[in-house]
């Protein structure tokens, strides 16, 4: 099912009524009132077998949402749109079947962060359709593992290629805390909420100029301290000889340009970055929506579940073909990259995101950031299935995609 939107902001009438209705909007309000903390929201129709927040923002895509649990909220600080403004962006799912927005003290225009929000949950794709007209086609597994609303989102790839640098032999607590960390230390103060400030997320330039290998040390980030400097460098160089000034726009053009595999090569080109953490860049903030990153979770599934074994022959293969590509011939586990082809052959062009259910489902947790400071550790919500696989439901998800693309315009 694709989501239907529909975009209005709550009325003072309707604030009002949501104020009396129960014990949590009327203790919400209120401590706005104490803040004089602005959040006027919109909302986006559709069900959480499409998008479950809690199954999304904190389960090893994105680093920085952080979860209010008193008042069951996210909120992170992010670019809306194609300029480099930065606001802090709250998101809730008060019902099954909505998704409700704002920008703190309306800091952008409400249809312009509808129309942002779109697209950084890619939610022009139809996640119940994939499922069960595509992959459960594909891959009887899937007629027993369920999304339970986890989709791939459309990040901003260079926070994306900086995040997963920290990914490396880490865990999300881990990498929650050192993506905090770069942003108090070496971005920009945006505004403050729930106590909470928020930062931006460092340019490459900004990690030059404010950042060393030493002080990344000894806030947390060891090894990875030199990795990060050592890219930031080479970002800050390679995006100026292209004439951008944008980190984020320089990788995008080049992704507009290169084939996948070429794509990869650059990203390995930077220091601290291998076969899997590319993989993740293109997949997680370039879009590349067949890539399939392969760590040791995803081995695991191959062998186990899918009795993946190595044939030399393809192997032979794999290296013959990469000959022309000095950085992932050195750099590249042509076992691992076997595996990441034969996920591709047998999910589709919408591997990466099959992957990602799969790996989910095996992690079967979330871990992420709260406004008290705390990062937390919670299970994977299973939803209830709320639709089945119908001759119609083709049918009905391309006149929702007609819906959806006529309603953000």
């Amino acid at each position: 099912m694709v989501p239907t939107i529909s975009i209005f902001p709550l009325s003072e009438k309707r604030a009002t009524r949501l104020k009396n209705s129960n014990h949590a909007h009327r203790d919400y309000f209120i401590h706005n009132i104490k803040l004089k903390m602005v959040l006027r929201y919109g909302q986006i129709v559709l069900p959480k077998g499409e998008l479950c927040l809690s199954n999304v923002l904190q389960t090893g895509q994105a680093f920085r949402w952080v979860l209010n649990e008193s008042e069951d909220r996210y909120a992170t600080s992010m670019k809306v749109g194609n300029d480099n403004k930065y606001s802090i962006v709250v998101l809730r799912q008060p019902e099954d079947h909505i998704l409700e927005f704002a920008s703190l003290n309306e800091s952008c225009e409400i249809t312009k962060l509808k129309d942002h929000l779109i697209k950084y949950f890619r939610l022009d794709i139809p996640l119940q359709e994939l499922h069960y007209s595509d992959w459960q086609k594909r891959d009887s597994r899937f007629e027993e593992i369920t999304p339970h609303g986890m989709r791939m989102l459309g990040q901003e790839p260079w926070e994306t290629l900086v995040s997963f640098i920290c990914s490396s032999n880490n865990n999300i607590s881990r990498i929650t805390k050192m993506c905090s960390n770069l942003c108090v230390h070496y971005g920009n103060k945006i505004g403050t909420m729930d106590s909470l400030d928020f930062y931006s997320f460092p340019t490459s330039d900004e990690l030059v100029k404010r950042a060393s290998e030493t002080q990344l040390r000894e806030i947390g980030f060891g090894y990875r301290a030199k990795f990060i400097i050592e890219t930031a460098k080479k970002m800050a160089q390679d995006k100026r000889d292209a004439g951008f000034e944008s980190d984020t726009g320089f990788l995008e053009d080049l992704n507009s340009k290169l084939t996948y595999e070429q794509m990869r090569e650059h990203l390995m080109s930077y220091q601290g970055i291998g076969p899997k953490v590319a993989d993740c860049v293109c997949l997680m903030g370039l879009r590349m929506d067949q890539v399939v990153p392969v760590d040791v979770h995803v081995g695991r599934i191959a062998k186990r579940d899918y009795k993946f074994q190595t044939k030399k022959e393809q192997l032979k293969n794999l290296a013959e073909r990469y000959k022309d590509l000095p950085i992932t011939r050195k750099k590249i586990n042509l076992e691992l990259d076997a595996i990441r082809l034969m996920f591709l052959e047998l999910w589709g062009p919408r591997a990466g995101w099959a992957q990602g259910i799969l790996f989910t489902n095996e992690v079967g947790k979330t871990s992420g950031a709260t406004s008290t400071g705390e990062i937390k550790k919670r299970k994977l919500i299973k939803l209830e299935e709320t639709e089945k696989k119908q001759d119609g439901i083709q049918e009905n998800s391309e006149k929702r995609m007609v819906e959806i693309k006529a309603t953000s315009s």
